[in-house]
């Protein structure tokens, strides 16, 4: 029985395949959302946010390992099952820390099993997730939304606005940063009077600018420059040394 319902994508440059899959899919869960991807650009490049991925391996252009590489990096927790027609291309999964993966053409029995155990994996991760996972509640009109630290990739104030932009879209609401700036981690860090960066998404910078891996070129003041430096190299240095 589906306890909610579930963000589904599915990527391959087979539309046969992609129908195929959502009609499995719905077989078991029929209110499921499923997005379609007809190739690794437009999923790579898609701003939204899914709990499952059915990912083929080969494809042209970006192939599904790289593109699953690429969701990793900008902090996608996806469950990624694969999709391929040779079985030696999943090894590699194990990189990009894969679910499972499904062989071409699909046996249902296999793909049944494997999706409803890649939604218990999800449902008990989004548990874990609503219990343990360090957030913060902002109000935004009469609404209260709780967001996660780790979706957050920089906040900026503009016109008395605060707007939060993260992995699956921005929030705004009347606010200030230092309301704000207090409730968040250590990874987090005030590189100028109109920006917090989360650290977790800076590619590079320099010596008045920071880099975000959105592409997005954020302002670093002179006066803030000595501060970020220091907390940027103490992160790093963390996640070399565990």
């Amino acid at each position: 029985m589906e306890k909610r319902n579930a963000t589904i994508a599915v990527c391959d440059d087979e539309q046969e395949v992609r129908n195929s899959i959502e009609r499995n899919i719905r077989l078991l869960y029929e209110n499921a959302d499923i997005i379609q991807f007809e190739d690794g650009k437009s999923l790579v490049e898609y701003e939204g946010s899914f709990d499952i991925l059915f990912l083929d391996i080969q494809m042209e252009g970006i192939s599904g390992m790289e593109a699953a590489r690429k969701l990793r990096k900008s902090g996608c927790r996806a469950t990624i099952i694969f999709v391929t027609a040779i079985e030696e291309f999943v090894f590699e999964a194990f990189d990009v820390g894969a679910f499972h993966y499904i062989l071409k053409p699909f046996d249902k029995g296999k793909f049944f099993e494997v999706l409803q155990k890649a939604m218990a994996k999800r449902e008990s991760i989004n548990a874990k997730e609503a219990k343990d996972e360090p957030s913060i509640a902002v109000k935004t009109g009469a609404t209260t939304k709780k967001i996660y630290l780790y979706k957050i990739i920089y906040l900026e104030v503009f016109n008395r606005k605060v707007i939060i932009h993260k992995t699956d879209g921005d929030i705004e609401f009347y606010g200030k940063l230092m309301e704000l700036e207090d409730r968040l981690s250590e990874d987090f860090v005030r590189c100028h009077r109109a920006y917090i960066v989360n650290l977790r998404y800076v590619l590079k910078y320099t010596a008045n600018s920071i880099t975000l891996e959105n592409g997005r070129l954020i302002r670093l003041s002179k006066q803030k420059y000595g501060d970020f430096v220091r907390k940027y190299l103490k992160y790093t240095s963390r996640l070399i040394n565990g």
